[in-house]
């Protein structure tokens, strides 16, 4: 039995000559080409996941679909013949991929694609898709038996025109069409660095390195720009409050650093365990928080093409839904905005944008959560409510309802109900509608005025409660450093001077705690003409002396 040779896990010099003139690009005197390997994309070098091929002379190159679409939008052309091309001579392939070692295979054979094996797709008939097979099983299966149908769609395809060859080591034509050398895209590539490269610079780059570099470079100019924004704003956000995480809650919660740095060798010694700064999302928690304590409603005005509807928001009990409502109506995102559905005996929704191609979004970008209380039912007519798309999907539109709707509780969150104005709700119920439940003539949101919002008034509490916690805070620190330092502040009778001139009040402090006047005192020298003063002397930490008592010795007993 012949022995196997192992693979040897070393390059020969010929070897790591012939690499490093590719990685170079001075491949031109090199008799042997370079194929590029089969899992990878033709114009990245790296591996595809949506693999899409262009078909040139029943021969296929294979691309990523995420790189090769803004290049053909930005070049109109192959980036490796460099003729013309549009999105429409692109081909999505169809491929089976193994789960376990993530390699593409064959589907009816299970065997995976390797750099020697003969690949092929079979485009089906719409012409924009491709399954693909080994050459083994096509041959097996559709030439030799003279079936040529599909052998995953059952559609039939005919041998010459619809049987695109992707890997073939025997096809020099393919090989050449397929070797790194000759992409076009990598040509002018080299050809730009050259360019960059004939100053006074005479550092060659490769493929790799040049877009390495590139990178790099867009890093550095995103780095500067993000360092010129936060200069411009720095005045602004040095003036900002700063607020803390016990601030919000009463709860200190650090960044973790400190444990971190105890328990991880990765991690620099930090032993400041201070309370953090609060995030936007827990400042914003703490604020509907304030917003419920105040216990104050929100009205709303909203005219109408049809009438004036006074509406009531229950902020005291769902805050968020109502500070979205009210931001919203103080943005002017509903004015000169149509009711678009309208349902007799159920409801009337409204709030979606009038310009086509707007994204719908909430008061803070993203869909909010909903909040659902058992004090807000959709029980009667006039119920102000959220519409969405699902479990915490809210952002802006919203219904009233014709009638009571209790299907509807813990599904959507009712926000409000109409005060004034269930008359004009009452014609909004009767405009006909089409098949799609929108109306046929215009129900129109004017504008939305917000008579009284409590937001800014739970805002400037909240805001005045922060800044005393703050303070409490500085003065609780000084007094501990005070008493750390065994200094307190006593009013003492420095009526005694060891100068009598008339200067004498500019006699120079000694030390940081003791001014010179105070010596006559401390030494017992008298003196007079001399006005009380604060003066902080050093107590001792020492225990104070037992008090003394009655008792004597034992001899009595």
């Amino acid at each position: 039995m012949v022995k196997r040779q192992k693979e040897k896990q070393y390059q020969s010099s010929a070897e790591h000559r012939i690499n490093s003139q590719l990685r170079s690009g001075n491949s031109r005197n090199l008799s042997s080409t370079r194929p590029l390997p089969f899992d990878c994309c033709a114009l990245t070098l790296t591996p595809f996941t949506n693999p899409v091929m262009r078909v040139c002379d029943a021969n296929g190159v294979i691309f990523d679909n995420s790189a090769i679409l803004p290049y053909v939008m930005k070049h109109k052309a192959d980036p490796v013949t460099g003729k013309h091309m549009t999105s429409k001579d692109l081909v999505s392939l169809q491929m089976d991929k193994d789960e376990g070692t993530g390699k593409w295979q064959c589907p009816v054979l299970n065997k995976p694609f390797l750099n020697h094996t003969k690949i092929v797709a079979v485009v089906q008939n719409d012409r924009s898709t491709a399954n693909v097979y080994s050459y083994e099983a096509v041959h097996e299966l559709n030439i030799k038996a003279k079936s040529y149908v599909d052998l995953i769609s059952g559609e039939k395809f005919d041998r010459k025109k619809d049987v695109i060859i992707l890997q073939d080591q025997s096809n020099a034509e393919l090989i050449r069409l397929r070797d790194i050398n000759h992409f076009k895209h990598s040509k002018a590539l080299r050809q730009q660095n050259n360019e960059q490269m004939d100053g006074s610079d005479n550092v060659k780059l490769s493929i790799t390195a040049s877009r390495i570099i590139d990178k790099m470079k867009r890093k550095r100019e995103d780095n500067e720009k993000e360092k010129a924004k936060v200069a411009s704003g720095g005045e602004e956000s040095s003036k900002k409050l700063r607020v803390f995480t016990d601030d919000l809650t009463g709860v200190s919660m650090t960044s973790g650093k400190a444990s971190g740095s105890f328990t991880s060798s990765a991690m620099n010694v930090n032993n400041d365990n201070s309370a953090r700064e609060a995030t936007e999302k827990e400042i914003l928690l703490a604020k509907f928080a304030a917003i419920k304590k105040l216990k104050k409603k929100g009205f709303v005005r909203l005219h109408t093409n049809l009438g004036v509807i006074d509406v009531e928001l229950r902020c005291d009990i769902v805050p968020k839904t109502c500070m979205n409502f009210i931001g919203l109506c103080e943005k002017g995102a509903y004015n000169n905005t149509c009711f678009h559905r309208s349902i007799r005996n159920f409801m009337i929704q409204g709030g979606k944008s009038s310009k086509k191609g707007d994204a719908e979004t909430s008061l803070w970008g993203d869909a909010f959560e909903d909040e659902f209380d058992d004090r807000l039912k959709h029980t009667g007519s006039g119920i102000l409510s959220m519409a969405n798309a699902g479990s915490n999907t809210n952002k802006r539109q919203f219904f009233i309802t014709f009638k009571s709707a209790p299907h509807l509780d813990r599904k959507h969150s009712v926000f409000g109900r109409i005060l004034k104005g269930m008359n004009v709700l009452s014609v909004m119920e009767n405009v006909p509608v089409d098949k799609k439940d929108r109306p046929r003539d215009e129900i129109k949101i004017i504008t939305a005025e917000v008579i009284y919002s409590p937001i800014e008034e739970a805002t400037e509490k909240e805001k005045v409660r922060i800044q005393k916690r703050a303070e409490a805070k500085r003065l609780e620190k000084e007094e501990r450093r005070s008493t750390a330092l065994g200094i307190i502040a006593k009013s003492v009778d420095t009526s005694s001077t060891l100068a009598t001139d008339a200067d004498e009040d500019n006699v120079p402090a000694i030390g940081v705690y003791l001014p010179k006047a105070a010596i006559g005192k401390i030494e017992g020298v008298k003196s007079n003409n001399v006005e009380k003063q604060d003066v902080i002397f050093p107590v001792s930490r020492l225990p104070p002396p037992p008090k003394k008592t009655t008792f004597g010795d034992f001899s009595g007993w």
